[in-house]
Parts: structure tokens; sequence; C-alpha cells
């Protein structure tokens, strides 16, 4: 029972490495590379802090619109890998844009 784990969990990480490869080789690296070492780690924190706590965090500075670029970015490796949160995301975005281009049937109840 432990071997598929173990591959799924490999090819996880072997998807997690595509993927940051793949952003090392955009064009936006150094932007991206510049925002993360810009990053102001206590607005971070709070923006953390607020959504563990349930909020819908809006944002209101330009130091909370690099956080969540930056997030963003990370959403881009996160795509790649089968499993995460980012790829269940982009799945769930793919099902509903084929649904609004197919359109739904109406079904009667009765």
């Amino acid at each position: 029972m432990a071997f598929p784990i173990v591959a799924f969990n490999h090819d996880q990480m072997k998807s997690a490495s595509s993927g940051s490869y793949l952003l090392a080789k955009r064009a936006k690296f150094d932007d991206i590379s510049a925002r993360l070492l810009a990053l102001d780690t206590t607005v971070l924190k709070d923006i953390k802090d607020r959504m563990k706590a349930g909020e819908h965090v809006k944002v209101e500075t330009p130091e909370q619109k690099a956080c969540f670029d930056v997030l963003d970015d990370l959403d881009a490796i996160g795509g790649h890998v089968k499993g995460s949160i980012t790829s269940k995301k982009f799945m769930r975005n793919e099902v509903w844009s084929l649904l609004s281009f197919a359109g739904t049937r109406k079904r009667g109840i009765g």
C-alpha cells in the first residue's frame, strides 16, 4: 500500500520542480524575484492571519498588492502539481468555462 503513496508523492515533487523551472524561464522572473525580496513579511503575516480567521481580504495598500502578486506567482507553480489546491481551482474554472460555453440543459422536476 505504501508504494502508490510514495509514487504519487514523487510525482508531485517532480511537477513542483517542473513548475519552478518553467517559472524561472519566464521573462518576468527578475520582477518576481525582486517582489519576493522586497516583500513586507509583517503585511504578509497580517493577511495570513486575517484569511485564517475567515475574513475576505481586499487589497488596500501597495504592500498588500505586492503580497497578493507573489501569491499569484506561487499559484502558477502550484497549478502544475497534481492534487494541489491550485490545480483543483484551475480544474474547477475549466469545468465552469465548459458549462458556460456548452450551456446546461434544464430538466423538469416531477
